[in-house]
């Protein structure tokens, strides 16, 4: 299995006749890469092309989404993308975007040293450098080796003779475990055309993975472009991993294009606008449901209780879209009617069915469906998804001899239990009719290896559902970052001296007044005008 999936979605149209070069240039750039898998994901395209038997030749993936009708979705591309991808790191790449080869391997590194692929929580963003026409015509010219060099010693330096602009978080080229994508519900696809898709996409992620010492002030703050230098507002919350990840000298290249509004593909910006700042307005409640990896798509699950409600996000990213019912829904004057659970089960065209393990009833025509049962484990935070509650524990199943590396794992595991746990633990496997002396190592890592979910914080890390392992990754809490991280640079001026002026802003109302002002059309329009002027001008920023 290769180390890193990477998205890449495009659509094309005679407007934008530069996409289909870059899609070639691309699958020139990526051939020695062994170590990733490429995606090109297509989505509305309103030019034929011959693309798809260009990458497959390549050997590449190419996936078409055929929901794309009359609009090209971004989001949509990316989704469908990562619920394919075979491996547990993915990546997102625009096709406007340059990573050179070197980037890409100091990228893998990182996914090994930051254990990406077994720390849900983990992740990368990448800065992008925005390049000016005169500069996207000139390293055309130059030997790509020099490309890195070229473009770093000029945004460094200051000249700014190639970069347009600079934005230390590019949001959309995010590294991330796959299920914490999916998990997430990746980009919302009510987001149509161009724009803060992946804006509402990266505040979710933030939520969910990150825990800064310091965030910025009055976060509903939009200073429009990144041409900003104050610790205030949702772009500088969102540029802190991507300056992490410049100290890394990892930059991304987004070279020059015309812009048309081509299917109408602007149309939809300031729409989209609204619909970012009213998410981030709720960021602490704002949730997606969760995605399905490719085989599971087409799944409905019905996921029945008695009394406890459950919330298996991180299960349904396996198993299919939940719907989540208590079985007194289903009972008419204290007696369960089958009729209407089986009304129920077309009407919602269900194929997959978990009943709660303590549920006593007997159900009957049903077996059309897969039926899994599901209950809390003997060992803390554990969860048991089985077909067959009973025979689990038949001796022939777990007793099998360990190796010294699983008995010292199973040691350490028992080690870390609290006595109450371990004895109960003990008591329940007396109560089989088991010797503990002789049996019980053996039987925990059956139950703990084999046969057993398990949940840190109501996340679960691990899930094997009836013996079939979807994910193993590790217990891990949020990664946190201190002001003594090199990310904080740029801000620690700021934010080492009391903001007198800032405070009382606060206090009198008006940091809620400026942000609600940034969210308009008109200073949007007016920070775009001083951008460009202040670009004719000066060719800086």
């Amino acid at each position: 299995m290769t180390l890193l999936s990477v998205i890449i979605p495009f659509g094309l149209s005679k407007e934008r006749l530069y996409i289909q070069d870059r899609i070639f240039e691309k699958i020139e750039d990526f051939k020695d890469l062994k170590e990733i898998e490429f995606i090109f994901v297509e989505g509305y395209s309103s030019l034929k092309n011959d693309l798809r038997e260009k990458i497959i030749q390549n050997n590449y993936i190419y996936l078409k989404d055929d929901t794309q009708i009359n609009f090209f979705s971004q989001g949509k591309c990316r989704n469908l993308g990562a619920s394919f991808a075979s491996s547990s790191v993915i990546m997102f790449l625009d096709v406007d975007c340059y990573l050179s080869k070197e980037s890409f391997l100091k990228i893998l590194n990182l996914i090994k040293i930051k254990n990406i692929s077994l720390n849900l929580n983990a992740l990368l963003v990448l800065p992008v450098v925005y390049l000016t026409q005169e500069a996207s015509n000139f390293l055309k010219k130059q030997d790509k080796s020099l490309w890195d060099s070229l473009i770093q010693n000029d945004l460094i330096s200051g000249k700014n003779t190639y970069v347009k602009f600079f934005a230390p978080s590019s949001t959309s080229s995010i590294v991330i475990n796959k299920h914490t994508f999916l998990k997430l519900g990746g980009n919302d696809e009510r987001f149509i055309g161009h724009s803060y898709e992946d804006f509402d996409l990266f505040a979710r992620i933030l939520k969910s993975c990150i825990e800064f010492e310091k965030i910025p002030s009055n976060l509903n703050y939009d200073s429009r472009n990144w041409n900003f230098c104050s610790f205030e507002g949702f772009r500088s919350w969102f540029s802190l991993l991507g300056y992490e990840t410049c100290f890394y000298g990892i930059y991304m290249y987004h070279f020059w294009h015309v812009e048309p509004n081509q299917n109408a593909y602007m149309q939809n910006k300031d729409k989209n606008h609204k619909l970012f700042y009213n998410h981030l307005k709720n960021i602490k409640t704002h949730t997606l449901k969760p995605l399905q990896v490719f085989k599971a798509k087409d799944e409905k699950v019905l996921m029945l209780f008695k009394e406890q409600n459950y919330d298996f996000k991180d299960i349904s990213v396996y198993i299919g879209e939940i719907v989540y019912k208590n079985i007194n829904d289903f009972f008419i004057d204290k007696e369960l009617k089958h009729e209407l659970l089986l009304n129920f089960l077309q009407q919602e065209k269900i194929t997959k069915i978990f009943l709660d393990g303590s549920l006593k009833q007997k159900f009957i025509n049903i077996d059309y469906c897969d039926i899994f049962y599901f209950q809390k484990g003997i060992l803390p935070h554990s969860w048991f998804f089985y077909k067959d509650l009973e025979k689990y524990q038949e001796k022939k199943k777990w007793d099998k001899e360990l190796s010294n590396e699983e008995k010292s794992e199973t040691y350490n595991y028992l080690f870390t239990l609290n006595p109450k746990d371990k004895k109960k633990l003990e008591q329940t496997f007396k109560n089989l009719g088991f010797d503990v002396e002789k049996d019980l190592l053996n039987f925990v890592f059956y139950l703990k290896n084999k046969l057993y979910s398990f949940a840190y914080r109501d996340n679960f890390f691990q899930i094997i559902l009836d013996k079939e392992k979807y994910l193993m990754a590790k217990k891990n809490d949020k990664i946190f970052y201190n002001l003594h991280s090199f990310l904080y640079k740029p801000y620690l001026f700021e934010l080492k001296n009391i903001q007198l002026f800032g405070f009382v802003c606060k206090i009198l109302g008006l940091s809620y007044l400026k942000a609600k002002i940034s969210q308009t059309k008109f200073y949007r329009l007016l920070r775009k005008w001083l951008f460009n002027f202040n670009y004719k001008k000066k060719g800086v920023l």
